[in-house]
């Protein structure tokens, strides 16, 4: 993994937040985005955002923090209180650093939905979904360390929680609430690692010199 990932991801939350806020144009934020993305080292990420650099700072809610975490900057977009998103007679994703609102609506209809979130910018330590899946297929791709908790009324249906990637990871602080109907239709929950990163015993191996 590229040390200078977890900065980067800083980086790009600090332009993401000026351009919600309207101090940054969208067409500068494309072309920092490339120069983030291509920056050699910490010194030069700081001077891309330095001028757009939210007075006061930000902070990550309790628990989802690095642990290696330096900056106070490395905020998310000011998260939305809900957000719908339906897939009827078709499939769409969506994925990659994005922030996540308070309350998620989904429906499935005769398609398939997948939403992976374990590289998104969590506003709350609580998560809420509400499903409506018809003769679908939705795939949930959560933070490893989520606390999930699936309460949907199923018929005809069937749901899966993998963790098999991620067994033994430590807790993030960040409860996933999992409501609605699913009708004939197929709910995955997927625990995942963050885009680049390795389960904390095979990094370990690396290191001791015992791993491939």
């Amino acid at each position: 993994m590229d040390d200078l990932e977890p900065h980067r991801q800083d980086a790009i939350r600090v332009l993401s937040a000026a351009v919600a806020s309207d101090r940054l144009p969208v067409t500068q934020f494309e072309s920092r985005l490339a120069l983030v993305r291509q920056a050699p080292n910490l010194a030069t990420l700081d001077a891309i955002v330095a001028d757009v650099m939210p007075s006061g700072g930000y902070s990550l809610p309790r628990g989802l923090v690095r642990a290696d975490a330096d900056h106070t900057y490395a905020a998310p977009v000011e998260p939305a209180e809900e957000l719908s998103i339906s897939t009827v007679f078709g499939s769409s994703k969506r994925a990659g650093s994005w922030t996540v609102p308070l309350r998620l609506r989904l429906k499935v209809v005769l398609g398939e939905l997948v939403l992976d979130m374990r590289d998104a910018v969590f506003g709350s330590d609580v998560l809420d979904i509400d499903v409506h899946a018809t003769l679908g297929s939705l795939v949930l791709i959560v933070p490893a360390g989520a606390q999930v908790e699936n309460e949907c009324e199923e018929r005809m249906s069937s749901s899966t929680h993998s963790t098999r990637s991620v067994r033994g990871a430590a807790p993030i602080g960040l409860l996933i609430r999992i409501t609605g109907r699913v009708r004939w239709s197929s709910l995955e929950i997927k625990e995942k690692l963050r885009s680049g990163e390795e389960p904390q015993k095979k990094g370990l191996m690396k290191l001791l010199g015992g791993g491939e």
